[in-house]
């Protein structure tokens, strides 16, 4: 029995997507249940870990074909890897296919469709999109927000599963990097007099609200230093000359690879995420995992993730945040924190619920 699980944009960018699908195959890939095998965008391929040739979207060959055809960048990055994809389907014969790009869920269900192919879709809905669910099998919901509105919306029940996002959290790892906090921090070139403040996610104005987010450190003294870490996009040199403005000498925005982020967030004091809305949000949880107060928008879906271990202020008001950051004393100590994230979502408490969604569709099909 071969499941795979797939992710166009693994080993080119790290969103949210990417790293779900690179920490649930390193989760779920000893089970004996079935086969599991990582169908991924670019770096390197093992035996069960798979790279197709696509037309990644941040490179020209995609960017240019999108100024020609009717797709954008991203669209054209899923057709290209589904079509690589074909050979693998048709070799490995798998009965799960487990992703979170809706497109190329949408183009692997016309495929099954029209060369009767077997397997099962099923969707983790991290947008969300839908209902109606008409090209899925089955739809794992992340939140209860979303379950109830489905259901509400004519989705059964029993093609849907609430089970939240699942991450690698070693508490007592954790604890040992916060002990070396100020060694962190001096590496990184900042003092262990100042209030940094983290915010991680694509740098752009129109989802991630970064811009909102420099007009509001601006507002607070000098100790207060901002660092935004992100993917960069069109939207990002606007907002780099936007913090020069505002905040010289007060501010980093960069790139950083993976393995690195950890270091920030252990050198950080508040995290913040600006973004008036998340399908999760990812990065509140790697956030919690460090122990760091988050101070987020105040809706429903970061009150579900966050519980009682956020602060909620309305971030579309001009002002807010920075009397929030200028004021708050946050409630937990780190280690309380730490816990809380990891009693609710490491892989070690959510990996059974992972092999039962999984097994219960291989055992339909």
């Amino acid at each position: 029995m071969n499941v795979f699980i797939i992710c166009t944009g693994l080993g080119h960018i790290n969103r949210g997507y990417e790293s779900f699908t690179r920490e649930c195959f390193d989760a779920l890939k000893d089970t004996q249940e079935f086969n599991l095998y990582l169908i991924k965008g670019g770096g390197k391929s093992t035996d069960r870990e798979i790279v197709l040739p696509n037309l990644p979207r941040r490179k020209k060959p995609a960017q240019l074909l999108a100024k020609i055809l009717p797709f954008d960048a991203y669209t054209i990055e899923q057709i290209t890897f589904c079509l690589s994809l074909l050979p693998i389907i048709i070799t490995k014969k798998p009965v799960v296919i487990y992703y979170s790009d809706f497109t190329l869920g949408t183009y692997l269900w016309h495929l099954r469709k029209y060369l009767k192919f077997k397997y099962k879709l099923l969707f983790s809905n991290g947008a969300p999109n839908g209902p109606p669910f008409k090209t899925e099998d089955h739809v794992q919901q992340l939140l209860p927000v979303y379950l109830e509105q489905a259901i509400l919306q004519g989705a059964p029940a029993s093609i849907q599963t609430l089970l939240p996002y699942g991450f690698n959290i070693n508490v007592e790892e954790r604890l040992s990097a916060i002990e070396q906090k100020d060694a962190i921090r001096k590496s990184l070139g900042f003092s262990k007099d100042q209030k940094i403040i983290l915010s991680v996610g694509t740098v752009n104005k129109h989802h991630k609200r970064m811009d909102y987010l420099i007009e509001e450190v601006a507002k607070l003294g000098n100790e207060f230093f901002l660092i935004i870490l992100g993917q960069f996009e069109t939207e990002t040199p606007a907002i780099i000359r936007l913090a020069e403005e505002k905040l010289a000498g007060r501010f980093v925005i960069t790139s950083v690879p993976l393995g690195e982020v950890k270091n920030y967030y252990v050198a950080a004091d508040y995290f913040v995420l600006a973004s008036l809305n998340e399908g999760f949000g990812r990065v509140l949880i790697e956030a919690l995992s460090y122990g760091l107060p988050c101070v987020v928008h105040d809706y429903i879906n970061a009150k579900q993730v966050l519980n009682n271990y956020g602060t909620y202020i309305n971030m579309a008001k001009a002002g807010e945040l920075a009397k929030c950051l200028s004021h708050i004393i946050p409630d937990f100590d780190r280690y309380e924190i730490i816990e809380a994230a990891d009693q609710l979502y490491s892989w070690k408490v959510l990996k059974d619920s992972y092999l039962k969604m999984i097994t219960e569709l291989v055992e339909i099909t």
